[in-house]
């Protein structure tokens, strides 16, 4: 549906984590009334609509993700087999039923605030923020010098590493692994197969908010596959809920309460 330009500068300017919600509403308010364009008084009226009814918004959880699986040339994880990792995680929330637990401890209505919030980013450059989310994963891929013969000394990965974590030292590739964030993008660019894959999954951040004291997530040690990732959602959710008092973000309550994450053994 089209939009106004004055309809896309008001909703440029609505919180980015609700902003795709809004724009749903918003189009959902103009089909109603039989619009064929977005005007200002659609938003208006969608967010009349949303702040009245606010509380039938709130799922008590939220996944987001960025736009990596649409084609994004920096996904660390091009060719991965878990596609379906959100949909999993979806269902672990659901299963969990926080919005049901969560009314139990809350006086008052539901706010979107209130949501425990999951965020997957397919990249290090981290598009859906997963450093200010309750569970934040990012794609990882990590290198490895697997045969420094091979090395033809073209000089690719050092020219397509941005954190200058690789470079082509007398004839051979050296990784800087304090640097490298694990992109995979020097193991794409290598014609050799001197550098290659050494692990591959999700580096996890806990955690992270905003509001009145933001933080940002902090990462537990490691690149995780798939299973155990979904196994480190259930120990946080498990945590979240054995801690939290009056419905405070996952980060106010690590502050309280250290999280010991069994992390599985099993990384896929």
């Amino acid at each position: 549906m089209r939009w106004s330009n004055e309809a896309q500068e008001a909703l440029s300017r609505v919180p980015f984590f609700v902003r795709r919600r809004v724009r749903k509403r918003v189009e959902e308010e103009a089909a109603r009334r039989g619009a064929g364009e977005v005007t200002l008084e659609h938003v208006k009226a969608a967010q009349r609509r949303f702040l009245e009814r606010m509380e039938e918004e709130v799922r008590g959880y939220r996944i987001e993700t960025c736009f990596g699986p649409s084609g994004c040339p920096n996904r660390a994880l091009p060719d991965q087999e878990d596609g379906d990792l959100p949909d999993r995680l979806e269902r672990i929330l659901e299963s969990s039923r926080i919005r049901h637990w969560l009314k139990d401890r809350i006086s008052g209505p539901l706010k979107l605030h209130h949501e425990f919030r999951v965020c997957i980013a397919d990249c290090p450059n981290a598009c859906s923020r997963p450093q200010i989310a309750d569970v934040g994963l990012m794609g990882a891929r990590s290198p490895k010098v697997a045969d420094p013969e091979a090395c033809s000394e073209c000089g690719a990965c050092q020219e397509v590493c941005e954190e200058e974590a690789v470079e082509v030292r007398e004839g051979r590739p050296l990784l800087h692994k304090d640097r490298c964030l694990s992109c995979g993008a020097c193991i794409r660019v290598c014609p050799t197969g001197a550098l290659q894959e050494e692990s591959r999954g999700y580096r996890v951040l806990v955690g992270g908010k905003l509001g009145r004291h933001p933080q940002l997530a902090r990462e537990l040690p490691g690149i995780h596959g798939p299973k155990a990732v979904e196994e480190i959602l259930r120990e946080c959710l498990r945590h979240y809920k054995d801690h939290c008092i009056k419905g405070e973000r996952f980060g106010e309550i690590l502050k309280r309460v250290e999280l010991e994450v069994l992390i599985p053994e099993e990384r896929d």
